[in-house]
């Protein structure tokens, strides 16, 4: 087998099986840059002297102040219209996009042409560890124009050499009718879809006397749903649709920062390179253990977008077991959205936790109430109230609170046409 033949684990060997310690060396040295040229940006600049930081050496990680979104839409709200932080001005930038604003409003980003260089080769390691190869056609039902899918407009997939097949969101009848069709005309190898999308195709696939299955071919399926992650649920997904399942996430306001996982599923490889990684607490911004769950810190070197200590505020848990494709890179596990959590007696509840306690009963759908309270608060799709009790004493065994489930009729939780959404608004 030769260093480029198809048959290869991982698309650059030599780029992705550094020395867990030459990565992290490669990474500071890059993180050591990015300090320096932080003092010419009066947003970051101010922040960190303000934290009794100076220009210099870097300094521990855990000591420099963390950023969120919220606190960009706060600088941009002062400073309009492109408030203060921004390393790339608009007169640099080659391409705008947007995040899909999943917990607010979009996040504008401004693309320089390195960063959409990085994103693509990002991008190659990225689908090849999915499965995809030359020649392979791929379905996916992403928005495109300003999101990030529509920023790179195929170049990802033209680089590969593979065909794109880019349905857009399930939005109507006629819409995924569409994509049906063109899934039975084309028989991609390799689709990516969410959690909540292939229910809505499930539903129409059976209104019109399709099988699914059939439609999916043993393609390579990359999917948005947490609860794939783990072994039991996501075997019994590969066994219902005969599909190889990838699970993915991502950050789209970061240029390069496209994860997924192997066919090992041992966590989501985060690619090297770009970004190193914490899992921190919450509360003090520290690192935590391995293993134990916190926000993901995404720290990015070696961009022209600036992103140092930017806490996504995602809720996972790190790894550093060996994984036996090679890959030597960060990893986790993702758990959910910090913003989904609910909190009763200090302990933390996600939608996953739910997910994976009501796996065993048939799955069924739910909306949580999240914050804090003397009790989790849902709704649960069940045909009775007894069939709700049942949630609920499923539901206090596996979490060790108390839960008040609300039963709704079957089928009348909304559907998202994009990520799934498991809290109440």
């Amino acid at each position: 087998m030769t260093e480029r033949s198809e048959d290869r684990e991982l698309y650059t060997p030599e780029a992705q099986t550094l020395a867990p310690e030459e990565n992290r060396r490669r990474a500071f040295a890059g993180l050591q840059g990015e300090w320096g040229r932080v003092w010419s940006n009066p947003y970051y600049s101010n922040r960190y002297r303000k934290a009794g930081l100076e220009p210099g050496e870097l300094p521990p990680l855990d000591e420099i102040p963390r950023t969120t979104k919220n606190g960009l839409r706060a600088d941009v709200q002062a400073n309009p219209p492109f408030g203060t932080h921004r390393s790339v001005q608009p007169e640099q930038a080659r391409r705008v996009g947007t995040s899909t604003g999943t917990t607010g409003k979009p996040w504008l980003v401004l693309w320089t042409e390195r960063d959409m260089a990085v994103a693509i080769d990002v991008r190659l390691q990225y689908l090849w560890r999915a499965g995809m190869r030359p020649g392979g056609r791929f379905a996916h039902s992403w928005p495109t124009g300003l999101y990030s899918t529509g920023v790179l407009a195929g170049r990802d997939f033209l680089k590969l050499g593979i065909m794109e097949i880019p349905c857009g969101l399930p939005s109507s009848d006629k819409d995924i009718e569409m994509h049906l069709d063109l899934w039975q005309l084309l028989s991609p190898t390799g689709f990516m879809l969410t959690g909540s999308q292939v229910q809505i195709y499930e539903s129409a696939a059976t209104k019109q006397g399709l099988d699914l299955r059939k439609l999916f071919n043993e393609a390579s399926l990359l999917i948005v749903e947490a609860l794939y992650q783990f072994d039991e649920p996501r075997r019994q997904f590969e066994q219902t649709y005969g599909v190889r399942l990838h699970n993915i996430t991502g950050a789209s306001e970061i240029p390069g920062y496209s994860i997924n996982d192997c066919r090992f599923h041992t966590g989501m490889h985060v690619p090297m390179g770009h970004h190193w990684i914490q899992v921190v607490d919450p509360v003090t911004g520290k690192e935590v253990p391995t293993g134990e769950r916190g926000h993901l810190v995404i720290n990015s070197y070696d961009l022209d977008a600036f992103y140092l200590r930017y806490d996504v505020e995602d809720i996972v848990a790190a790894t550093d077991e060996p994984c036996p494709c090679g890959e030597t890179g960060q990893r986790y596990t993702f758990l959910g959205r910090g913003a989904d959590r609910a909190e009763v007696g200090g302990k933390m509840v996600l939608p996953i936790d739910i997910q994976l306690a009501l796996f065993p009963h048939g799955s069924p759908e739910f909306q949580l109430h999240p914050g804090q309270g003397s009790e989790i608060q849902l709704k649960v799709e069940t045909e009775d109230e007894q069939s709700a009790r049942r949630v609920e004493g499923i539901l206090r065994e596996n979490l060790g609170v108390p839960v008040k489930a609300v039963s709704v009729p079957v089928g009348s939780l909304p559907r998202s046409t994009f990520k799934p959404r498991r809290v109440a608004s």
